[in-house]
């Protein structure tokens, strides 16, 4: 039974409120989730002697920056993870998509570990979920996004109407366009497709139409050697790019193109490269936490636009505006009614005139408008803090008997001892689209 985790300063406090008792994992010299596999290899050094000295029964990470490598004892060249040399189960927050972290990694090592029994992903979207499944990544579970746990105020905000009255926090999404990398033709056409499935049958993944609806390539396989299973899932990634691109567009930027035309000075948009992307003038990241909950306090609608890496789920920022108290606002998502009740809990909208007349509703309606923040909040904090989804994840793995080794006998485990990655021999890296 799972009684001690080991996590970084990111869980900690969420760790401990969930009730369990967290051991903090020493600090790195570089934390960065996309550093290469010599640095993890050297944080490994300082990792390993910890870890068999912690008494940890399970190590709870977020987008990797707490994984590390190990040598295999005995065998010149070869390197495992940390967690399979000293027998603890590694889980793995994921708040980015799994193609969105070691981007340092080439992807044959990076696919190559994603394959090791010992690491279990925790993934937060369904869409994302299957897709990964399907390609042959073992031991993938969900665990839906939530918020931190903190002190928040749940006293009433005090909405300033005085200034802008619709607020975006964030950058845009369509990076896709500022990149040099050329989309070769034969990768238009699966991603395009999927686009225009989409379009008729809102909610299908594009998984569905890869696989299952037009056969553009092969599933994942446990025959699949790890050479051909990583070249599956580049072409899978490589071909994803141009409907990423497409949902960046659906579901962001063309709606902060939209207000702030409309709107003008009343909309408020804040963050990085819209300037660049779009010609729209945008205020500075704001990077302080307190000051960003304060914002999302103040301001009558908080605009919640999801990027395009999201098919289903749910972002960060819906539980970020609501556990603040603020209203929300949020382009609409399949995963949604299951964690707030649209028009009581929040409000939602899938076109630029239903946006704009619940902008303009909600103005005028001040009270329904507090009433719907004021809900969203005490839902985000009763059910969708990450103590909430550490305590579900641990029975989880409890009731599937993952365990530390040796701990409890004759009870199968997801730690396999010896499981050792040559990665010297690994050395031709296939390219993916960052997504």
């Amino acid at each position: 039974m799972i009684r001690r985790i080991a996590t970084t300063s990111q869980m900690f406090d969420s760790v401990v409120a969930a009730g369990y008792e967290a051991v903090l994992l020493p600090a790195l010299p570089n934390e960065d989730i996309h550093r290469g596999l010599a640095q993890r290899l050297s944080d490994g050094s300082v990792y390993e002697p910890f870890l068999r000295a912690s008494g940890a029964d399970l190590i709870l990470d977020v987008d990797t920056g707490a994984l590390t490598l190990s040598p295999v004892p005995g065998r010149a060249g070869e390197v495992r993870m940390t967690c399979d040399a000293v027998g603890i189960p590694y889980v793995c927050l994921y708040i980015d998509p799994i193609t969105s972290t070691m981007n340092q990694v080439p992807w044959l090592q990076h696919w190559a570990l994603l394959s090791q029994p010992c690491w279990i992903k925790a993934v937060w979207e369904s869409a994302h979920i299957e897709e990964l499944t399907r390609l042959g990544v073992p031991n993938v579970v969900h665990v839906p996004m939530a918020i931190h746990d903190a002190a928040f105020d749940r006293s009433p905000p005090r909405v300033r109407y005085d200034g802008p009255v619709v607020a975006f926090m964030g950058h845009p999404a369509s990076s896709w366009f500022r990149s040099q990398n050329a989309v070769l033709p034969r990768q238009l056409l699966p991603g395009l497709t999927a686009a225009a499935v989409n379009a008729d049958a809102p909610g299908t993944p594009f998984h569905r139409t890869y696989f299952d609806l037009y056969g553009f390539g092969e599933a994942g396989t446990a025959a699949d050697s790890v050479e051909i299973g990583a070249r599956k899932a580049a072409e899978y990634f490589n071909t994803k790019f141009v409907y990423n691109a497409y949902l960046a567009l659906r579901q962001r930027d063309r709606f902060a193109v939209f207000l702030q035309k409309h709107l003008g000075e009343r909309f408020e948009l804040t963050g990085d490269h819209w300037e660049k992307d779009h010609g729209l003038h945008s205020l500075p990241t704001i990077r302080d936490r307190a000051t960003l909950i304060r914002r999302m306090r103040e301001v009558p609608i908080c605009l919640n636009l999801v990027k395009g890496c999201l098919e289903s789920g749910l972002n960060l920022r819906h539980f970020e505006v609501t556990a603040a108290g603020g209203f929300l606002l949020t382009y609409w998502t399949p995963e949604l009614p299951k964690f707030f009740e649209p028009g009581k809990e929040c409000e939602t909208f899938r076109s630029e005139t239903e946006l704009l007349t619940k902008v303009r509703y909600y103005l005028e309606n001040r009270a329904q408008r507090d009433r719907i923040a004021a809900a969203g909040q005490r839902r985000t904090l009763r059910e969708h803090l990450y103590s909430h989804r550490i305590r579900d994840l641990v029975k989880l793995l409890d009731q599937a008997g993952v365990t530390r080794r040796g701990q409890a006998a004759g009870v199968e485990t997801a730690v396999e001892a010896d499981s050792g990655t040559n990665v010297a021999n690994l050395v031709q890296p296939i390219e993916y689209a960052q997504a």
